[in-house]
């Protein structure tokens, strides 16, 4: 437990806060749409490295409650499958789409789509690891 409270979690809330900033900053600024790409790749990462943690530390014997903390892990992964959304308004997905009334987004809307999914993203992502963190340290 010590590993995890001592640097994943605090990792996680960190890299939260930087996935934070970078959507925000891609609202005003669409340019900065690149570095949020690699900023989200680093948070696939971080949540990796958290889960393993996590797992890590149920299999060493803490009594925190297993399903409880396993759905918690789980829907960490889930809300990351909102990062990057914006690629389905991209001419290529609406080319596979038989769809007529398919929307194909301009780039500037795409970041802008994929920078609000950030920030909703890195708020839900920190409040699941709080809420892993507590169960864990129960």
């Amino acid at each position: 437990m010590a590993l995890y409270g001592g640097i994943v979690f605090p990792a996680t809330i960190a890299w939260c806060v930087v996935l934070l900033a970078s959507g925000l900053i891609t609202l005003v600024r669409v340019r900065f749409h690149r570095a949020l790409e690699l900023v989200v790749t680093g948070m696939w990462i971080v949540t990796g490295i958290q889960a393993i943690a996590v797992v890590a530390v149920l299999l060493s014997g803490n009594d925190a409650g297993l399903v409880l903390t396993i759905g918690y892990l789980l829907a960490t992964i889930v809300v990351l499958l909102l990062l990057g959304i914006g690629r389905l308004g991209t001419p290529d997905a609406a080319a596979t789409d038989p769809d007529p009334n398919r929307p194909v987004l301009a780039p500037d809307q795409i970041a802008r789509v994929d920078a609000g999914a950030a920030v909703i993203v890195a708020i839900a992502a920190g409040v699941l690891a709080w809420r892993i963190f507590v169960i864990l340290g129960t």
